[in-house]
């Protein structure tokens, strides 16, 4: 018969049969005896040799009796009897006939043959239907008819399926090197028509790929909860079972989590297929190689080659669940398992010699961000106090740890290394973090990532998204709840070194046969490619997060314990002394002039703000942080807005040389009216442009920051040129004194005088606001931070002590506080009813002066 006819009609036969009929020519194929024809050979060679050989790499500790990982995965072994069947089996004769006559020339078509037909068959037919809709509870596994019956097809699916993959990846392999190296010898024009077939098999085999996987996944995901239920032996009351059941369903969960970043994956490599390319090699003609795209299957080697759930949660669960180690050993194992013998060799499959496209990744180990205190003191929780994965979260954590997501991911968008702050409340909402250390924290097995699957492929071009188009956010393939999670992975693993290592640990190896029977290998720790997760951070990032915790989130909500009846002493005495110095401009008359209303202004607007921000908000947490900080913003730029006044009107008494109460008590209430007009028109400007930017979108917030910041320091700058305009003044007068030879015995002031006044000054020029503002900008100093927000509360008693308690404001306090009890005696410089008695008075009182003087 002619060889290509022969190959046709194998091809034929294959494609009508299924692989029971492969299984009965290799049967035929192991029991020859005499030499095997080269038909016989190539059969036995690409598709029949080694077929039993399944792997299982786990650390010696999980696979040492009496674990449950090798008799667990002893069952998914696919079995394959060795007995040849009859002659007389019509169709088995006619493949293995036609299989002996097969020459070299029909080898490539059979093996494209056989791979299609291997997958088709198994897509086909590996499917168990009526399990949709399953759900595995007490009374479904206590049912052995109904659970046997179930858990045996399942099992039949999963052998079947891990067949066909281990054939298929076997097969594909051969093929792919044999076309890329043109053993066959034929022309270059007849090899480059062949390329499009080449990558529309390659196409088609990782479509395959990925529905196998999927229907793998899915079965898997059903019979884990009855397989456990078997091998573990579940012998104790129902409320116990009702709880150890569902536990498995959060660790299938789990499991299922990892699992399908595979199914994503695989599917995302079937659709880049279309990008591949096939080269001749420059420097050896003849030798092809792939040109791949930057999303190829490469990427596949970043997923978890094993799990560690027995080392990470045993520890956690216990004491709630004293079987936790057995069940999360399980999972470990049967995720190696399905990682090595689904997922592994995929890896490799036509990856001969290839050139891929390159991405310029930047080291962003030391690239900082700022984001979310809230959201950052969760994954630190997280991480600090982790939980029980089995346990059942409730839905305000659920919801709690998607809004983070969301939050996170807003604040990286924004790509802000640090957002300007402008009170201490603000200094409590936002963090500078390290993207390295946040991208560790919230892709950690702990974080808040848990129930994302991960997907390679999405995570790389997520993360060209983000860095690559900064401003156009819509290439991301995931959504914006799952987007941190994605970009943090990506980053974690191809950006920051610094942050994380592989640990190898002590394994063991497993290899199972399709008799039943298994072999173990101990000790494989030379093998460098064995690694068990790729989250464990280095030093550095310990340091960093230890560090995060101990000088910024620790301080967030004033938790310093040996410090707060300090704190609480100083915010009660801050109020108190405010509130005196406010009672006392109100009473005195000779206060109530303009610089006073001023004056008087600035203390309501401190009192307002200390109240808002120390005493209702920390009392009863309303409004929210956010709100609270613009509030507090406000407040802060209204006050300097106010000492813009103060001293404005200080200015212009010394350079128009006019008293303060030169005005009559209506001219000064209409005065003050026009200057407190002056002062909110600017003032409202400013906090609708911030409220309008954050109301806009939450991308600006910097920006509203930002206007508030550059308010403060506009009005701080302005009241030192006033200050400076004022000692300007006073030093040029002095010199012109000087030169005119104009001297006299009394100084200006007393060195007591010059304290006061050089205080008085640096609280009307709102140094210390800016000096506040200065300190909350530095990142990893909370705790001093801290200590300038307490040193702050003395504002409080310090102007109480230099507006008040001085030689003018002083005496006029006490004598009005004294003629309450002596109402009828005249005390020194008290008002008389006419010009004529006060000169009386005054020359009374200097005779008497002489008088003494002469005594």
């Amino acid at each position: 018969m002619d060889p290509a006819g022969v190959a046709t009609s194998l091809l034929v036969l294959l494609a009508a049969d299924n692989s029971s009929m492969l299984d009965c020519v290799c049967n035929h194929v192991a029991s020859v005896t005499d030499d095997m024809s080269y038909g016989d050979g190539l059969m036995w060679e690409t598709y029949c040799q080694d077929l039993g050989n399944y792997y299982l790499f786990e650390t010696c500790e999980n696979l040492e009796a009496p674990s449950l990982a090798v008799p667990a995965a002893t069952r998914l072994v696919p079995r394959r009897g060795h007995e040849p069947p009859p002659a007389e089996d019509e169709e088995c004769g006619s493949a293995l006939a036609e299989v002996r006559h097969l020459t070299e020339n029909s080898s490539r078509e059979l093996t494209r043959g056989l791979i299609r037909g291997v997958a088709a068959d198994c897509i086909r037919s590996c499917s168990v239907q009526g399990l949709d809709n399953m759900e595995w509870n007490l009374e479904t596994l206590q049912t052995d008819r109904l659970r046997s019956a179930t858990l045996t097809k399942l099992l039949h699916a999963v052998q079947q399926i891990t067949r066909a993959i281990n054939h298929r990846n076997r097969l594909v392999l051969d093929y792919n090197w044999e076309f890329l190296h043109n053993d066959h010898n034929i022309s270059k024009t007849e090899f480059q028509a062949e390329i499009p077939v080449f990558l529309e098999h390659l196409s088609d085999y990782w479509r395959d790929s990925a529905q196998l996987l999927s229907l793998g996944v899915k079965h898997f995901s059903q019979l884990l909860v009855p397989l456990a239920f078997e091998q573990m032996g579940i012998h104790s009351n129902d409320l116990q079972r009702h709880e150890w059941i569902n536990s498995m369903k959060h660790l299938r969960d789990m499991l299922h989590t990892k699992l399908s970043g595979w199914v994503h994956d695989v599917q995302s490599v079937s659709e880049q297929m279309a990008y591949y390319k096939v080269e001749e090699h420059k420097n050896r003609p003849g030798t092809y190689i792939l040109r791949r795209p930057l999303l190829n299957h490469d990427l596949l080697s970043y997923h978890e080659r094993f799990l560690s759930f027995r080392d990470d949660f045993t520890a956690l669960c216990v004491a709630r669940h004293r079987r936790a180690s057995q069940m999360f050993g399980l999972a470990d194992a049967l995720y190696s398992f399905y990682y090595y013998n689904w997922f592994f060799d995929l890896q490799f499959v036509g990856d001969i010699e290839s050139l891929d496209e390159e991405w310029h990744r930047e080291d962003r180990s030391n690239a900082m961000v700022s984001v979310d205190t809230d959201c950052v003191q969760l994954l630190a929780n997280a991480l600090d106090h982790p939980t029980c994965p089995l346990e059942d979260l409730p839905p305000e954590t659920k919801n709690l740890r998607e809004r983070c997501r969301v939050q996170l991911w807003d604040d990286v968008v924004q790509r802000s290394p640090h957002v300007p702050v402008t009170s201490y409340l603000a200094y409590t909402q936002r963090i500078n973090v390290n993207l390295c250390l946040l991208a560790w924290m919230t892709a950690n097995s702990f974080g808040v990532c848990q129930d994302v699957p991960f997907s390679m492929l999405q995570s790389v071009h997520d993360a060209r998204c983000y860095f690559d188009s900064p401003g156009d956010q819509s290439c991301l393939q995931s959504n914006a709840t799952d987007a941190i999670c994605s970009v943090s992975r990506a980053v974690l693993l191809l950006m920051c070194g610094d942050f994380s290592f592989h640990k190898s640990f002590d394994l063991c190896g497993v290899s199972f046969y399709t008799n039943g029977s298994h072999f173990t290998t101990y000790n494989l720790t030379w093998e460098r490619e064995f690694y068990k997760g790729y989250v464990r951070p280095t030093e550095r990032a310990l340091k960093y997060k230890d560090s995060l915790n101990s000088a910024t989130l620790k301080y967030k909500d004033f938790k310093i314990d040996s410090l707060k009846p300090l704190e609480m002493s100083f915010i009660a005495l801050n109020i108190i002394f405010r509130f005196l110095t406010t009672v006392v401009y109100m009473y005195l008359p000779q206060l109530r002039n303009v610089p006073g209303k001023i004056f008087l202004s600035i203390q309501i607007t401190g009192i307002t703000q200390i109240l808002c921000s120390e005493v209702i908000y920390r009392m009863t947490g309303v409004p929210d942080l956010s709100t609270m900080v613009h509030i507090d913003s406000a407040l802060t730029l209204l006050r300097c807005i106010w000492l813009n006044l103060f001293c404005y009107q200080m200015y212009a008494c010394v350079r128009h040389l006019r008293l303060p109460d030169d005005l009559p008590p209506a001219e000064a209430r209409r005065v003050f009216r026009g200057q407190a007009l002056y002062a909110l028109i600017p003032w409202s400007v400013v906090c609708i442009a911030t409220i309008a930017f954050e109301k806009m979108s939450k991308y600006y917030l910097m920006h509203s920051r930002i206007i508030f910041l550059a308010g403060i320091s506009l009005s701080i700058t302005f009241n030192l040129v006033c200050l400076g305009s004022v000692g300007y003044m006073y030093l040029h007068a002095r010199n012109s004194m000087r030169q005119l030879k104009i001297f006299s015995n009394g100084k200006f002031a007393s060195k007591k005088q010059y304290v006061f006044m050089s205080v008085k000054g640096v609280i009307l020029s709102g140094i210390g606001i800016i000096i506040r503002i200065g300190f909350h900008q530095a990142q990893g100093i909370a705790q001093f931070v801290y200590y300038v927000h307490i040193a702050t509360m003395v504002q409080g008693p310090l102007q109480f002590v230099f507006f008040i308690c001085n030689g003018t404001t002083l005496p006029l306090l006490r004598n009005r506080v004294l003629s309450w009890w002596n109402p009828d005696i005249i005390r020194p410089g008290q008002e008389l009813c006419s010009t004529a008695e006060r000169n009386l008075e005054r020359r009374r009182n200097e005779r008497s002066l002489l008088a003494q003087s002469s005594l």
